[in-house]
């Protein structure tokens, strides 16, 4: 269920990758002394440079990207001091009962998983040995290669994955013509989802149980515009006033989150039901959803200034009517600052990217509700 906005990078192109069901109330920051949430730090593949996670299952298995201990060389520098520069290989990863496991590639030296079902099963890509990323599945030690709508020599990457194991993502067209186009893949066949009328590309970020794919792409105008596939129909969801609008989480209920620009050209976030965008307002400058459970209780990264005139970004929830930076609901002093929150469950546990606040370095975490 969960829509990756936090999009995949496939060979230079853009591919567009529960709390309420306890019953819980987030607390406000004046409780924060009694926090809502413990936290597990996830660990990394072997060298602690990267970790990131971007979804969780309902059984709170969570799958995402990072650093491993293996290295390899590159030519880097300016073009008059040449030098060689050693770089680390990024892989997906699994983590579950614990432990944290290599997702492995293609063949490649990259791989990451962007969605995690109940029955386990990783959707993401991974490189194959020339380098282009795949669409891929991970699942028991298994990668299987989703392949591209337009053969080996295109790529793909997948974004979403649900309980039925159909796939959703995006495919990129080699050439100077070639644009990306949203898929869906169901028992091992990718069918292209179109592109909107006057569009150039799309992409998918989320698909639900019933195999509603929500995406983006852009129309006759270049405005960015949210759409949902459902029984063979793309559907535009409009927008709150302005032009652009993006989809990035939808549930199961078809309840869909999103953000949008207003008619005076401010970012608010809206949910969209039975044909009606409703206009959830602001929360700092830009917010942005990247999961939602089954209860409508939905997570994800907004942007502010603080008080002081620094740029933040923060994880939030958005619960009861109201949205709530995650940071304020951890323990004091646990020496991160959560910067996006990426996947949530029914149970209510939540996945974010985390920042070490003295070295800078990325990790994965799991908010569990105390």
């Amino acid at each position: 269920m969960r829509s990756s906005l936090k999009l995949l990078l496939i060979t230079g192109s853009l591919v567009a990758l529960s709390l309420g069901a306890a019953g819980l109330v987030p607390l406000a920051a004046a409780d924060a002394a009694t926090p809502a949430y413990t936290i597990t730090n996830l660990g990394n593949l072997g060298y602690p440079q990267l970790s990131e996670p971007a979804g969780i299952n309902s059984a709170g298995q969570v799958t995402g990207e990072s650093t491993t201990a293996a290295t390899f060389t590159i030519t880097c520098g300016p073009p008059k001091h040449r030098t060689t520069c050693t770089e680390h290989l990024i892989h997906g990863y699994l983590y579950s009962a614990g432990a944290l496991t290599d997702l492995g590639t293609l063949g490649g030296k990259y791989s990451a998983g962007a969605a995690i079902n109940d029955s386990g099963t990783v959707a993401g890509y991974a490189d194959l040995s020339s380098g282009i990323a795949h669409a891929a599945l991970f699942h028991g030690g298994t990668v299987t290669d989703l392949g591209s709508l337009s053969g080996p020599t295109g790529s793909s990457g997948a974004t979403a994955i649900n309980d039925l194991g159909q796939v959703a993502g995006s495919t990129t067209y080699p050439g100077s013509g070639g644009g990306q186009e949203a898929f869906v893949e169901t028992n091992g066949v990718m069918t292209g989802l179109g592109i909107l009328p006057g569009g150039t590309g799309s992409a998918a970020t989320g698909i639900n149980a019933s195999g509603e794919v929500i995406g983006v792409g852009d129309n006759a105008a270049s405005d960015e515009r949210a759409f949902v596939y459902s029984n063979g129909v793309k559907t535009d969801l409009g927008t709150l006033g302005g032009p652009n609008a993006v989809a990035g989480a939808i549930n199961d209920n078809g309840l869909i989150v999103g953000y949008s620009q207003t008619a005076s050209d401010a970012d608010h976030v809206f949910s969209y039901s039975n044909g009606t965008m409703t206009d959830l307002g602001a929360y700092n400058i830009d917010t942005v959803p990247e999961a939602i459970n089954d209860s409508g209780v939905f997570v994800g990264q907004t942007y502010g200034v603080n008080s002081n005139g620094t740029p933040f970004t923060d994880a939030f929830i958005y619960t009861g009517g109201k949205f709530e930076d995650l940071n304020t609901l951890i323990p004091a002093g646990s020496g991160y600052v959560l910067t996006n929150a990426t996947g949530i469950n029914n149970s209510g546990q939540i996945v974010v990217d985390a920042v070490n606040s003295t070295n800078g370095q990325n990790a994965s975490f799991l908010l569990t509700p105390a």
